[in-house]
């Protein structure tokens, strides 16, 4: 016999295969999820950062599926933001590439992209990676270029540092629970050489 049991408040699985008086445990990977509260202090910071420019914008936060986990439209952004920072946002985490260089990318030898249903491919939207894992996306519109776009996301995801929770599915009350804390702004190592945030 098999049971399965899913845990529908977080991403772990754990899969128990009992014969008789003999059990089996299957240990499966951790992952990193970017939680609510996480996703409004990105969001927080992000819209911070673009304000003190003078420029009031959207963001907007994806899991690594593309699902929303926030929506911020500040006040005074146009309409038309709310997609389009959820469209870079949705491009960054499909492609796990910043939208500058996908515009480059469409520029240059990949002009297909630009159809691609759901993806605008402007700057502003950024993968969020710990180490080489994509967790999720960030997409920000509505300052007057995308490159004041992009640097507002880059703001708001150096203030987070490692504080991304972890699931491990073989610890369900750690999946449940399990928020990573005493994080220092060392941990935070952005690597702007290819504009690819890795949170480490």
């Amino acid at each position: 016999m098999v049971i399965v049991i899913f845990f529908s408040s977080s991403i772990a699985n754990e899969v128990i295969a009992s014969n008789g008086s003999n059990s089996t445990s299957l240990e499966l990977n951790t992952q990193h999820v970017i939680s609510l509260k996480l996703a409004q202090q990105i969001a927080t910071a992000t819209q911070a950062d673009c304000s003190e420019k003078g420029f009031p914008v959207t963001v907007s936060i994806l899991n690594k599926d593309g699902i929303d986990i926030l929506l911020a439209r500040g006040d005074g952004t146009t309409g038309a933001s709310v997609e389009v920072a959820r469209d870079k946002a949705y491009a960054a985490t499909g492609f796990q590439s910043p939208t500058s260089a996908l515009e480059e990318r469409a520029k240059t030898s990949s002009p297909g992209i630009i159809a691609v249903e759901g993806f605008t491919v402007l700057p502003g939207g950024l993968p969020i990676k710990v180490n080489d894992e994509l967790i999720g996306g960030i997409g920000v519109s509505g300052a007057p270029s995308g490159k004041i776009d992009e640097a507002c996301a880059n703001a708001g995801l150096a203030t987070i540092g490692t504080d991304i929770p972890s699931v491990n599915a073989s610890d369900t009350t750690n999946a449940i629970n399990n928020q990573l804390t005493n994080t220092t702004s060392q941990d935070a190592n952005i690597n702007n050489n290819n504009n690819t945030n890795n949170l480490v």
